[in-house]
């Protein structure tokens, strides 16, 4: 799986979390991104 913000991999010890979006109130598929990305940071 790769993260969602810099597309880089996410190994299995690096921590990740599991991001969804609801539109239209439906769940989209999961994305996965760095809990602490080195390229960008979620507020």
């Amino acid at each position: 799986m790769n993260c969602i913000k810099c597309k880089k991999s996410i190994g299995s010890t690096d921590l990740y979390k599991i991001v969804m979006y609801i539109v239209d109130q439906k769940f989209t598929d999961h994305h996965y991104e760095h809990v602490e990305c080195p390229d960008k940071f979620t507020v």
